[in-house]
């Protein structure tokens, strides 16, 4: 039996809000100094405004500088919420962070760093030109300089516990730092422990054949993990004069232990018919999962010009161990399948910029180069192992200009052009090698002006999504015995037209976005043969998908009391006309554009008296049945949680947080799909492709900061899209 895997299941929130030139005013800045010198008292309420073609908040001496983390902090940033355990800009999904310009490779650091020591936040949700076709938001986190040289040392100690499944996970962060001058030296490590007791779905899928035949599977699948992932990163930067820096790093991610048990029973019925009872139990072992990423940056000024160049290099390899035994009524049979992946990717970016006119004017180019192999090998006779190998490389050009026009607003407008050499060889089967090239060009524009004390953002970019490396193999690969799952090496690249519309007034905002997309890649599954086998593969979608949303976000502080509340409604419109043998015409319509509501409440109370450091929160999580891509949710789906904090120390150097999160378990989704001559029908639904199998935890954090100064890395990376689709 298959597992659920479209993409909704990643984000589902929506809404939208600008970007940002980087550009300051005095007037900002010196508001940022007297809040410094209050050492971050919370004297002011968040303000946020639109600049350019972002919506910048500000958290020093606001309510959010002691949300906790940064992760809990900009659950609070308007244009932001956090759903089904993860951060999303509104209307847009998971986006791209980035830290004083540094691209985040590992979102762990939202959770190292502390909410104190961020200035403002950027939400950016039509990224321009100088970001990969790729990036549909981006959040740039900006810290407050801190001053001071010695060693200092951030130490971090987090863990959740989820009684109803067992899931214990535990991590324990150590972040190091030498300043001396002009030159920082720093290194740190982390380590992970994941353990999963036992996590159960209910599963049923029929497929109808010829003469209306049917296939139908109905059962329970048990799942136990265990996951250790020590990580380790250390580099050095330095200031040369006041306008260059250069500086490297080097991180190196090693999963000590990588063991998955899963489980399945089911009966299986032909016509309605009792004929096979099936139970399978499959051990899993991955070996050998490493990482190395390294890299080096410069970041300077050359008379009138900016210059921003990076340089990543990106490997990893994983070995996998499968061991499958199966009980049927015609006896017992044990699937042997070993897996072993390595990848590889070096990349490069270069940003020049310098002012033109009234505005700014941006260029660059960024080259990646990647490769990924893939060995899988079987003992099942009628399924081939496979030998294959991917190769992309990626020639970009991008520029953009902003400007400012007299009595009207902020223009702004850019172009991106990407040039893709992609190959795939199957070197056991000739006949499916591939290759081809692309080129594509990628605009973006934006409108942003203020009608009195509103303020209004207009923008149009053309986006796309691209299939990761392992949706682009061939090999069929065993589930079960009624289940096999492979890739498409012809998939085409996902192109997103989106337009949006963004108003603020005061605290309140309004966001309105229409997106267009084409050749959308989802998961579809077909009858394999006539013995109710099905086979799951990634297809793109013939028809468009049109979705629109709208969001209204409220983010006052009263008193001691900090809401920051979203309303929205997400819908969509697609519709197939798909083979269903027990029509007449052996054809039928299905439609999937029921609308999705959600609503998303954040309430923060600081206690009265300055210095006390009491906080509580009382949020809530609420999204209603209806359809997302090609799947329909059929429950609602309710998260209500509650945390404490309290600061220690006279310096609040020392945090407690106690937090308890699903306090009526009720966060988890119902799904259904329906491919006409397949449907699908899977309970308890959450985001296990993030780790993530039940939203009822009690979690406790310790957090101790000692004489922690501002990192002055500047590394923004490069080729950070195509790591992540390795």
């Amino acid at each position: 039996m298959r597992t659920i895997t479209t993409a909704f299941f990643v984000a589902m929130a929506s809404t939208v809000f600008p970007q940002t030139n980087g550009n300051r005013d005095i007037k900002e800045d010196s508001l940022f100094r007297s809040v410094m010198l209050q050492e971050v008292k919370v004297s002011a309420p968040a303000k946020t405004k639109m600049k350019g073609n972002s919506m910048v908040t500000r958290v020093v001496g606001t309510a959010i500088a002691t949300a906790g983390t940064a992760e809990d902090a900009l659950a609070r940033i308007p244009g932001m919420m956090k759903m089904k355990g993860e951060l999303q800009v509104i209307g847009k999904g998971a986006p791209t962070y980035y830290i004083n310009g540094r691209k985040v490779h590992d979102l762990s650091e939202l959770q190292s760093l502390s909410s104190h020591d961020i200035k403002n936040v950027e939400v950016i949700t039509n990224p321009g030109s100088q970001y990969s076709a790729e990036a549909n938001a981006v959040v740039r986190i900006n810290t407050l300089k801190r001053r001071g040289e010695g060693f200092g040392i951030s130490v971090d100690i987090h863990g959740d516990v989820a009684p109803s499944c067992g899931n214990e996970r535990t991590s324990s962060t150590a972040n190091m730092n030498y300043r001396h001058n002009d030159t920082d030296f720093f290194g740190g490590f982390s380590f992970d422990n994941n353990h999963l007791k036992r996590y159960d779905t209910e599963a049923s899928q029929t497929t109808f054949g010829e003469r209306s035949e049917s296939f139908s599977l109905a059962g329970t699948t048990h799942m136990s993990q265990r996951y250790n992932t020590l990580k380790m990163n250390i580099g050095m930067n330095t200031m040369l004069g006041e306008n260059h820096s250069m500086g490297f790093c080097i991180e190196r991610t090693d999963n000590i232990k990588g063991i998955v048990d899963f489980s399945m029973e089911e009966d299986v019925f032909r016509n309605g018919s009792l004929e096979d009872h099936l139970l399978s139990d499959t051990h899993t072992n991955s070996n050998g999962l490493d990482s190395w990423l390294g890299n080096v940056y410069y970041n300077g000024e050359i008379g009138t010009w900016g210059v921003d160049w990076n340089t990543d290099y990106y490997k990893t390899s994983q070995e996998s161990n499968a061991n499958t035994l199966e009980q049927e009524y015609a006896g017992e049979r044990t699937v042997v399948a070993h897996s072993d992946v390595s990848s590889w990717m070096i990349a490069t970016k270069l940003v020049f910029s310098r002012p033109l006119g009234r505005g700014t004017l941006l260029a660059g180019s960024e080259l990646s180069f990647a490769k990924r192999k893939n060995l899988y090998e079987i003992s099942e006779e009628a399924i081939a192992n496979d030998l294959s190998e991917v190769k992309e490389n990626t020639y970009s050009l991008f520029a953009e200009y902003s400007a400012f026009i007299p009595k009207a607003g902020m223009l702004s407008a850019g172009l991106r052009f990407e040039h893709i050499d992609f190959s795939y060889e199957n070197q056991v089967k000739s006949s499916e090698n591939l290759s081809r090239h692309l080129n594509n060009l990628f605009p973006f524009v934006s409108f942003g002006t203020r009608l009195g004390k509103v303020e209004t953002q207009l923008s149009y970019s053309l986006k796309t999504r691209r299939p990761n490396y392992y949706l682009l193999r061939s090999n069929i690969e065993y589930n079960n015995r009624y289940t096999l799952s492979t890739g498409d090496p012809k998939l085409e690249n996902e192109i997103r037209h989106d337009v949006s519309l963004n108003t603020r007034y005061k605290s309140l905002g309004l966001s309105l976005q229409y997106m267009c997309i084409r050749k959308g890649i989802y998961d579809w599954t077909y009858p394999y043969d006539t013995e109710g086998r099905v086979l799951i593969k990634w297809v793109n979608f013939e028809e468009p998908i049109h979705r629109f949303s709208a969001f209204l976000n409220a983010s006052p502080t009263i008193g001691f009391w900090s809401p920051n509340y979203t309303i929205g409604i997400q819908k969509q419109w697609l519709s197939f006309s798909l083979p269903d043998p027990r029509e007449a015409d052996g054809m039928r319509t299905v439609r999937h554009n029921k609308p999705l509501f959600i609503i998303n409440t954040n309430n923060a109370f600081h206690l009265p008296g300055s210095n006390n450091g009491w906080q509580l929160e009382l949020n809530s999580e609420l999204l209603s049945s209806g359809h997302y891509g090609n799947a329909e949710i059929k429950n609602w789906y309710w998260n209500l949680s509650c945390a404490i904090q309290k600061y220690f120390l006279k310096d609040k150097s020392l945090s407690v947080r106690l937090a308890v999160s699903d306090i009526f378990h009720k966060s988890y989704n119902n799904v259904r799909l329906d491919l006409g001559n397949y449907i699908l029908t899977q309970t308890h639904i959450l985001g296990q492709g993030r780790g993530i199998y039940d939203l009822q935890q009690v979690s406790l954090s310790v957090r101790y900061n000692l004489n922690v100064a501002k990192s002055k890395y500047k590394g923004t990376g490069a080729g950070k899209e195509v790591r992540e689709r390795m």
